[in-house]
């Protein structure tokens, strides 16, 4: 089961969609995540919202007690709350995006873009971003796995030791080429040898 942390954002039904072609996906409001919901599930992803990740401490604690326990995904808001929790700093960027289509530099060595080539286009709907001067305070594990490549944006990362990626652009939008490939890539990704998520048993 994948659970959907809903930051009443209008784009969590539209990844709801995309999420459940994979599995089972229960949405909850930040608020209303109880325990017993975190036990059966075998992914977490954090979705879009407004504001900025300090506006969301519910959030912030979820993520502290189950990041490394469980795959945590986040898209969008999600992506900035997981890289300020690990040390980046939030900024205003220079052009705010708002259903904007641009290109994406990214790894093609990297398990979120396997067999994707090195540039995606994608959706951005953001008005903060991660200040590429503070990427230096992430862990060593974290690789950053895209970016605008003309502004040097991180627009992704995945920490394959902690299970954790992160997405700044939207996967579910029609915008985004190869949005389900970019989810499947992530959930290979976050299967153990025996082919089963983290938390199995």
């Amino acid at each position: 089961m994948i659970l959907l942390i809903d930051h009443q954002d209008s784009f969590t039904r539209n990844l709801e969609h995309l999420l459940a072609g994979f599995d089972e996906v229960v949405v909850r409001d930040r608020k209303k995540v109880d325990s017993t919901l975190l036990e059966d599930t075998k992914m977490i992803v954090l979705s879009p919202g407004p504001g900025c990740p300090a506006d969301y401490p519910e959030t912030q604690k979820l993520y502290q007690t189950w990041r490394g326990k469980v795959p945590i995904v986040g898209i969008c808001l999600g992506f900035q709350l997981i890289l300020e929790q690990e040390g980046g700093s939030i900024i205003r960027q220079s052009r705010v995006l708002h259903g904007v289509e641009t290109d994406a530099s990214i790894d093609s060595s990297s398990a979120t873009y396997q067999s994707m080539g090195d540039v995606l286009r994608v959706a951005r709907y953001h008005s903060l971003q991660i200040d590429p001067s503070s990427l230096s305070k992430l862990p060593s594990s974290i690789k950053i796995t895209a970016e605008d490549p003309i502004r040097g944006v991180p627009l992704s990362f995945e920490d394959l030791n902690r299970k954790l990626f992160g997405l700044q652009y939207h996967p579910e939008s029609f915008l985004t080429k190869n949005g389900n490939q970019l989810i499947e890539n992530i959930r290979n990704a976050s299967l153990d040898d025996s082919g089963t998520t983290r938390n199995s048993s």
